[in-house]
């Protein structure tokens, strides 16, 4: 455990995680707000996986990082003993909890002891690749409600989905980036098509998403076959998970090994998207779908399934189909991948997904429930 007690200030908030890595989105999240959000000062608590470069920028904005036992181990009791610990022993006001199903122990401990803000931030719709699991978190994640004191969803549709039509007093922040990181280059375009063996009459097909059922893999395969019917076309993989070779098999079996590039989990996001030219995102389920964000702020054209919450639109060159017809899905990629790419960070600001809304958010809700208890 890193301690930094260099910068002590009076209002402490305290993310809860699973894990602190490049690839997490929740991870992506509390790391712009911790430089976002003013006047408060950030730790994380996690109890999975740590990445060591994300932890050194962790202490080097102010944080400390508390690495916790696994919440599943031994029915959850290390972890609970060891979050009960931590908040004895430092004055945290806020626990800004970040997955439900294992929410109801540490807020639950944080209402315990009298933690004033207690938020339970939801960034999936399903939370869960199988059906089993899914009933498991949203058992779990009833508990999360009853010791939480302020609700935060990513889109109407996650929202609806946690916590139910009838919960009325739902925050809807959705998530932001950074846009002045992902605005269009055409220089660095150029360098990267390069890099990655891309001539410049290739269509660059590219998808960004971990390897698990509710991406859809399957789907984008066939529609990516489809495509080279009508055009010299390649496609990007960007991600890991279990089904990797389970989906490099497919590639194989279609003939497509010499058309398919895996590049595995990146942190140069900001960099790949220049040198697509068009984004599919055909997933049975989505909280948000960050990657469609960033891709309209690199002026890319995208085609996402109509799972995909509508709050990510922030232009006129992303288009929601449902999964029926690869033939549609082709046919919008294809037209899509010929507009004429420009700067999108301003259309991204419009829409309010830039990670200063953002933050501005969270800073209003923080203050809020800190206002409410000194009222009290």
């Amino acid at each position: 455990m890193h301690i930094n007690w260099g910068k002590l200030l009076v209002r402490r908030v305290l993310h809860v995680i699973d894990q602190l890595v490049p690839a997490s989105g929740v991870a992506s999240v509390v790391m712009l707000l911790m430089k976002g959000v003013s006047g408060f000062l950030h730790d994380i608590a996690v109890y999975g996986a740590c990445d060591k470069s994300l932890e050194e920028e962790v202490v080097s904005l102010g944080g400390n990082i508390h690495k916790l036992p696994d919440v599943a181990a031994f029915f959850g009791r290390p972890f609970s003993k060891s979050f009960s610990s931590l908040l004895q022993s430092t004055p945290y006001e806020i626990v800004h909890g970040h997955l439900q199903n294992s929410a109801f122990m540490y807020l639950r401990e944080a209402e315990r002891q009298n933690i004033p803000g207690r938020i339970i931030h939801a960034h999936s719709a399903l939370g869960a690749d199988t059906f089993l699991k899914r009933v498991r978190n949203k058992i779990l994640a009833k508990g999360a409600m009853r010791w939480a004191n302020s609700y935060v969803a990513v889109s109407v549709e996650v929202a609806k989905y946690s916590f139910g039509d009838s919960c009325d007093d739902v925050h809807v922040f959705g998530n932001g980036i950074d846009a002045s990181r992902f605005q269009y280059n055409a220089s660095v375009r150029q360098r990267v098509r390069h890099e990655l063996g891309i001539k410049n009459d290739v269509v660059c097909v590219g998808n960004v998403a971990r390897f698990a059922g509710l991406k859809n893999h399957q789907f984008l395969l066939h529609v990516f076959q489809e495509m080279r019917t009508y055009e010299n076309c390649i496609l990007v993989l960007v991600g890991g998970g279990q089904l990797e070779s389970v989906i490099n098999g497919m590639v194989h079996s279609f003939g497509l090994s010499d058309y398919v590039k895996f590049l595995g989990v990146r942190r140069d996001m900001d960099k790949l998207y220049q040198a697509f030219d068009i984004l599919l995102l055909p997933s049975l389920a989505e909280g948000f779908g960050i990657v469609a964000v960033e891709a309209q702020c690199a002026g890319l054209g995208c085609v996402v399934s109509k799972h995909v919450p509508e709050i990510v639109k922030c232009s006129k060159h992303i288009q929601f189909l449902s999964l029926g017809s690869k033939t549609e899905w082709t046919k919008t990629a294809l037209d899509l991948s010929r507009i004429r790419r420009c700067d999108g960070a301003m259309n991204v600001e419009m829409a309010g997904l830039d990670a200063k809304t953002m933050c501005n958010n969270f800073m209003h809700l923080y203050e809020t429930l800190l206002e409410i208890r000194h009222v009290s």
